[in-house]
């Protein structure tokens, strides 16, 4: 019987919360009544109580009031933000083969796809996940884990503000940094990635954060608010070193490093100044029997203004990240390149429609171990519309010429492989949301 009351109680609060048949004035009155009638009759506690009106009020501050026909989410969903990244690419060219001969393609492709749900369980407890889709040697899109972190949000700290802190598989201080300044990854790797360095997320633990809080009014001042702190940002990580899409073959761990200076926050906000450090072994034991060493270093000034992007950046490097830059005898290869950004928004289509271009030289043997003459250099330039808050058309041209004995992008020099022709014509749509 006490359980058929009960029912019939909530069902009334429940009607008359919704407004059914009971002018809003008395709702209040009638519900005040039910609960304390609920309380006398020891079906509810004091607590409860209270509880039922936390929510209310809760209902109330986000539009949610008595009579309001929207109901709330369920308490799985709150806090919970669902997103999508998807590269859809067609590209014709050719690719460079030994001997100045070369092989054509012509093709559409989905180059990436990533999902990504996001949760906020506590003020200071975030998590994400995100799921990426590629296509595999065998022209098979298989799907792998890109993300998957706690996301711990602790206190200021004096002049260390806004920190965050991933445990697990999460980003490395570099790519998600300059991909935020150079919006075009959807064409192609970053120039220090598309080399064959490393990549853009690792297992392991890390800190970041801002200098001196966040810059005031940053989208108007530099067109984003990433990375958006006013005298800077940092970024400090401990990884295996091997990658998210590597298994750990060492014991060995990398330390990884960036730090941003924004010196002029008031005169000249756009301008940064950033470093990029990887202390660390290859993942992969070299002929030696020794797992070659594993560093880079990285400067780069960029400057952001709503309508004008600017990049320069120059890298040294030690081997890789998979321990496959070696010589002959098992000792790393040292590296070396630079890379020039730069787009423009165009007086046309309300300012969506953006030039851009890119130049990246890089050599795969600097001190010239295996031989001279191992370099390349790439240029691109094109057009960008972006259609709706991300969701952006880019028709490209890029070009790399290689010296004699250049590999491949990503491959160690060839004595003499003299590679032939290496150009594409490619329109990419990036879906976004």
């Amino acid at each position: 019987m006490k359980k058929i009351v009960c029912f019939g109680f909530m069902a009334t609060i429940f009607l008359v919360g919704m407004g059914y048949g009971v002018p809003h004035a008395q709702a209040d009155s009638r519900r005040d009544l039910l609960i304390d009638k609920l309380i006398d009759k020891g079906v509810i506690t004091d607590e409860e109580a209270r509880a039922i009106e936390q929510e209310e009020e809760t209902l109330k501050a986000h539009g949610k009031a008595k009579g309001d026909k929207h109901m709330a989410l369920p308490k799985g969903l709150k806090g919970v933000s669902v997103g999508m990244l998807a590269y859809i690419d067609y590209s014709s060219g050719v690719m460079p083969e030994h001997h100045h001969d070369e092989s054509s393609y012509n093709e559409f492709r989905l180059t990436r796809g990533y999902f990504t749900v996001k949760k906020k369980l506590f003020p200071w407890m975030h998590t994400r996940v995100t799921i990426d889709t590629h296509q595999d040697e065998t022209g098979d899109y298989k799907n792998r884990l890109k993300y998957l972190y706690a996301e711990l949000r602790p206190p200021d700290f004096g002049f260390l503000t806004d920190m965050k802190s991933e445990i697990g598989l999460g980003h490395i201080p570099w790519l998600d940094f300059e991909e935020h300044i150079n919006p075009y990854r959807c064409q192609g790797t970053m120039a220090v990635e598309r080399a064959g360095t490393f990549n853009s997320a690792d297992a392991g633990v890390s800190l970041r954060g801002y200098f001196g809080g966040k810059l005031k009014d940053a989208a108007e001042k530099t067109g984003s608010h990433y990375y958006d702190g006013r005298y800077g940002s940092w970024h400090l990580g401990v990884y295996n070193g091997s990658g998210y899409h590597a298994s750990e073959e060492n014991n060995n761990k990398a330390m990884e490093g960036r730090l941003t200076v924004r010196p002029l926050p008031e005169a000249i906000p756009g301008l940064q100044l950033s470093y990029f450090g990887i202390f660390a072994e290859g993942n992969q034991e070299a002929a030696n029997g020794d797992y070659p060493d594993y560093n880079v270093n990285l400067g780069m000034v960029s400057y952001e203004h709503p309508r004008l992007t600017i990049t320069a950046q120059y890298f040294q490097t030690e081997g890789n990240a998979k321990g496959k830059w070696v010589d002959a005898t098992g000792d790393a290869l040292e590296t070396a390149g630079y890379s020039f950004f730069g787009k423009v928004k165009l007086p046309v289509l309300d300012e969506k429609l953006s030039l851009f271009a890119r130049y990246d030289h890089f050599d795969q043997d600097d001190d010239d171990r295996i031989a001279d003459d191992t370099a390349y250099d790439m240029f691109m330039s094109g057009l960008a519309w972006d259609v709706y808050k991300g969701n952006l058309l880019m028709l490209v041209y890029e070009t790399t010429d290689y010296e004699d004995n250049a590999g491949q992008k990503t491959k160690v020099p060839e004595v003499d492989s003299t590679l032939g022709d290496d150009h594409r014509i490619q329109a990419v749509w990036q879906i976004k949301f």
